[in-house]
């Protein structure tokens, strides 16, 4: 009810007749937004504020309710947007997998606008320049992050030893992990993008990096209220400020590292991500004029904030969840450990090639990215033209959501509120593809998750070290809450656990 309590003053101080103007105003523009919805079915909402105050603190609850009475594809209001709601895993994945184009675009939120002035790749329009962007930032992933990078390799492993000694450095006393695993997260797409540094936890640019995604993360938990209701402005005149503060000193960070690059840089040896987006600069002759396509250099080189968002925060909550299941089931916990030796030894070392033959363990990270929800509802989409789904047409220029949540807890999943890894595997113990491709953490489509490649590595390879070498136990009296905090990912509450090492 956040909101209300923000309409309060503003009507307060409004006269009579303003108010009532106003009002009338607010009906016919509702009137006019709502047209073309009529073969759209969804409840109803406020004028001008929609159903944002019907949403509460855990909306995929409501979005669950609304789904049940009416059905896959429903409307709502966020606020001056008009929105569509697409749900259901059956309906989901159709539409990602063969109508991803129209719904490929970007809204023009406020906090998109100031981020990449709509010419970013994971806040940019669906056009050439885009095609471009994302052709060259997959190209990237992919050479710094595959199986053949030695060097991504050793971070991964560093990072992985790191977290298990800052596990057992606690001694097997209940405590919080939450710290070591974004420290350790954050260094990694650090690294991915700078190269592997020494002592890196000790590099004050990399400590700043921290902190402020820290910092930007509270302030973006419970989203951007000015996106949806431009006139808040005045409100949440302190939170914007922040916002433009922390996305600048961002920026400046960023491009302050790149110009240090550029200065070392060598087309015959490329070292990181970084080199390798300047390198591309080169590769299709950009500078400070539009390309053909509509891309600069300075598009490119921005790629590098697009790493960070979207290597950093899903991989963090991910492990989060992972560590919460594992005390919480131990039986589990103990089948992955028994993989892992069987495959590596108890003093073996793990590396992303063992992926491939541990399945249980893979099976395990994918039942806690669907059971969890961690990316609920995913960044939203856009539509670029009408198009028709199960019946409706969704009108162009369309805010749409596509509700992973829904797909992960459908009734399609046996027993989906059970934690259960074994459904991902067929009789032989080998993973169900079908099954595996209904997990959207990383959406799919278009708009796929740039990252997934490096997270799905680095999640692996941290858990599975963990485990190896740490027995993770739930504290005594301590009771696990799986209702988590919905923000762009949806985070377990803080919790604690205790771990006994298993070095052998």
């Amino acid at each position: 009810m956040e909101l209300l309590s923000i309409l309060s003053p503003l009507i307060q101080n409004l006269d009579t007749l303003k108010f009532l103007v106003i009002s009338v105003i607010v009906l016919v523009v509702t009137k006019i937004l709502t047209h073309k919805w009529q073969s759209i079915p969804g409840p109803w909402g406020f004028p001008l504020i929609g159903h944002l105050p019907f949403l509460g603190k855990d909306p995929m609850q409501q979005f669950q309710r609304y789904r049940k009475q009416y059905g896959d594809v429903y409307k709502i209001n966020l606020g001056v947007w008009p929105t569509v709601v697409i749900s259901g895993l059956d309906t989901v994945r159709k539409v990602l997998s063969e109508q991803s184009d129209s719904f490929a675009a970007k809204p023009e939120f406020n906090s998109f606008k100031h981020l990449t002035k709509m010419r970013g790749l994971t806040f940019g329009y669906f056009n050439q320049r885009y095609l471009l962007l994302r052709k060259i930032g997959s190209s990237v992933v992919r050479e710094f992050s595959g199986k053949q990078n030695n060097q991504m390799e050793e971070i991964l492993q560093e990072e992985a030893n790191r977290l298990v000694s800052e596990f057992v450095r606690e001694k097997e006393k209940p405590f919080n992990p939450y710290k070591a695993i974004m420290e350790a997260t954050g260094s990694v797409i650090y690294q991915f993008c700078y190269g592997k540094g020494e002592n890196i936890r000790e590099d004050k640019d990399y400590v700043q990096f921290i902190q402020n995604h820290k910092a930007f993360k509270e302030i973006t938990k419970a989203g951007s209220p000015t996106d949806v209701l431009p006139w808040t402005r005045f409100f949440f005149r302190e939170r914007l400020q922040n916002f433009y503060k922390l996305t600048k000193e961002g920026k400046e960070a960023r491009e302050k590292k790149i110009n240090e690059i550029s200065k070392t840089f060598d087309t015959k040896h490329l070292r990181h991500a970084v080199d390798g987006l300047i390198s591309n600069t080169i590769k299709y002759g950009l500078g400070d004029e539009p390309n053909e396509a509509g891309v600069i250099k300075r598009d490119v080189l921005g790629i590098t904030g697009d790493f960070f968002g979207a290597g950093f925060d899903t991989v963090a909550t991910t492990l989060l969840w992972l560590f919460l299941y594992m005390a919480e089931y131990p039986e589990i916990q103990l089948k992955v450990q028994k993989e892992i030796e069987d495959n590596i030894g108890g003093s073996g070392i793990i590396t992303t090639k063992h992926r491939e033959d541990m399945p249980f363990t893979e099976a395990t990270i994918y039942e806690t990215m669907r059971l969890s929800g961690v990316v609920p509802m995913g960044l939203p989409h856009y539509t670029t033209e009408d198009v028709c789904v199960k019946g409706h047409i969704i009108r162009k220029g369309t805010l749409v959501f596509f509700n992973h949540y829904s797909v992960g807890h459908d009734e399609q999943w046996d027993n989906a509120s059970e934690f259960n890894p074994d459904r991902f595997l067929d009789s032989e113990g080998k993973l169900i593809k079908d099954k595996t491709e209904n997990v959207l953490a990383f959406s799919a489509g278009r708009r796929r998750c740039l990252g997934e490649v490096l997270a799905r590595n680095e999640l692996f390879l941290l858990f599975a070290t963990v485990l190896l070498k740490c027995e993770i136990k739930k504290p005594e009296n301590e009771e696990y809450d799986f209702e988590g905090i919905f923000s762009l990912t949806y985070s377990p509450k803080p919790y604690k656990i205790r771990v006994v090492s298993r070095e052998f």
